[in-house]
């Protein structure tokens, strides 16, 4: 039997104490190891390794990964190697069988949160630890510093893919539908997305995904539709990927996670109103709505972009698909200055932010784009405000009842609602009735009250803008 042997049930009999009391002896060179409560063994150690390709192997939760080799000796009778741990440079633990196996799930995701989940060899280092037990009574042995070198588990993620289907003739060479991620590192953001236009094919659309790399005639690349639902294989291994054509559907959105291997695929229609949710209004408490009057997605509403202590004196505010619901799309920034900007559906979408005022907001769903104009100043004009159509009197926007509003006296006839001091629709030219405001309105609106009044004036869009006017 070798010293191993030796020195372990010397271990176990108490004479691992430390390195003083051994000093005449064969075992002068055991010492106590730095790392509390462990021992060091000579010739005890654990060994490298090649490289841990993680893809070439089946990744899950056991512990079936090879990651290091124990040296080979015999243990005395009733002695076991139960388990042991790596403990990285960075303190992080990770257990191990005593054969030296890891789960390659575990190890994947450790090298993927500090190098991120490209499949490129890293390499980390780690001390071994392995654990002896013989009637109950365990040692905890250092085997030394591996390095370990390892592939984390993920798929070739190109930059770009194409829909190559029936929508473009099967055309290999066609780049007009571009799925993409928006440009970031695709490992740390794997999720590529299209939104294609409805009606483009009849009936159904059929196609594959081909990877940038695979145009102009190599199919062999492409991303098909897998046997089960939502999931989608790799190198074309499966069948075309269908959209079912929906009725009334002006796009659908296409998105692709491709470390999971999963898709998503809804049709989109285009509902009445979108709503703003911001500081304003309690983040969607009280509504402030916007209206699409054709079906074609480009929302026009009006809204105060209010700050907060928190938002560094700017106005923060996204916009939503349903009111105070945030389940029916949260839309958010992807730029955003006080002309407008861009938005990403994303329940981790930062704020769009402007300088704080009242705006008129454009948001086109197609796109996912908003313009905004600035309204500085809203009047009511009219035969009823001494017939003066140009300047009339000023209103002072209340931003607890979000609203414009003003005490003036006014006579009998009509009145408008006019912005920035012009009849620009853009600015705000406001008719109709005063339960019904509409902008671009020819219509003035009739007022039954006379003489000292207050007016109250609720431009949010069309459909739900209205005044009152009330007598004093």
């Amino acid at each position: 039997m070798k010293k191993l042997s030796i020195y372990l049930m010397l271990t176990f009999a108490g004479l691992f104490i430390t390195a003083c009391g051994l000093e005449d002896n064969e075992f002068a060179s055991l010492k106590t190891a730095e790392a509390e409560g462990s021992v060091v063994v000579p010739g005890f150690t654990a060994g490298q390794v090649g490289q841990i390709d993680l893809n070439t192997v089946e990744v899950s939760s056991a512990q079936d990964v090879k990651a290091f080799t124990v040296t080979e000796t015999a243990l005395p009778e009733g002695v076991e190697l139960t388990k042991a741990e790596i403990v990285f440079e960075d303190g992080t633990v990770m257990s191990a069988t005593a054969d030296g196996k890891v789960s390659g799930e575990t190890l994947s995701a450790y090298i993927a949160s500090i190098y991120g989940r490209r499949p490129e060899a890293r390499t980390v280092a780690g001390n071994v630890y392995l654990y002896a037990m013989q009637n109950g009574a365990a040692v905890k042995i250092d085997a030394g510093k591996v390095s370990f070198q390892v592939v984390p588990k993920a798929p070739v993620i190109e930059e770009a893919y194409y829909i190559t289907g029936n929508i473009n003739g099967w055309d290999n060479t066609d780049v007009t539908y571009e799925l993409t991620n928006g440009g970031g590192d695709v490992y740390e953001d794997p999720v590529f997305k299209i939104r294609i236009a409805a009606g483009l094919a009849e009936g159904n659309y059929e196609f594959k995904l081909t990877p940038k790399s695979g145009l102009g005639g190599d199919w062999s690349k492409c991303l098909t539709a897998s046997a089960t639902a939502g999931r989608f294989e790799f190198d074309n291994a499966g069948g075309n990927i269908v959209i079912e054509a929906v009725e009334g559907a002006k796009f659908y959105d296409l998105s692709f996670d491709l470390l999971n291997q999963t898709y998503t695929i809804s049709a989109v229609k285009f509902d009445s109103y979108i709503y703003e949710a911001g500081v304003n209004n309690e983040w969607g408490k009280y509504e402030q709505a916007l209206y699409c009057s054709d079906g074609e997605g480009t929302y026009t509403g009006f809204f105060y972009a209010q700050d907060a202590d928190w938002s560094g004196g700017m106005g923060a505010f996204k916009f939503t698909g349903a009111f105070n619901d945030w389940s029916h799309g949260n839309y958010g920034s992807g730029s955003s200055t006080d002309e407008g900007g861009t938005m990403i559906d994303s329940n981790d979408s930062g704020n769009l932010l402007a300088t704080p005022g009242f705006y008129r907001a454009d948001v086109n769903m197609v796109d996912m784009t908003y313009k905004l104009t600035r309204i500085n100043s809203i009047f009511v004009v009219g035969s009823a405000v001494n017939n003066d159509w140009d300047n009339g009197v000023g209103l002072t926007y209340n931003a607890e009842k979000r609203c414009w509003e003003v005490d003036t006296e006014i006579g009998e006839g009509v009145i408008k609602f006019k912005g920035n001091g012009t009849w620009d629709n853009q600015d705000g030219n406001w008719g109709g009735t005063l339960d019904n405001i509409i902008n671009g309105s020819n219509d003035n609106i009739p007022v039954s009250v006379t003489g000292k009044v207050h007016i109250e004036f609720y431009p949010t869009c069309d459909t739900k803008s209205y005044a009152v006017v009330t007598a004093l």
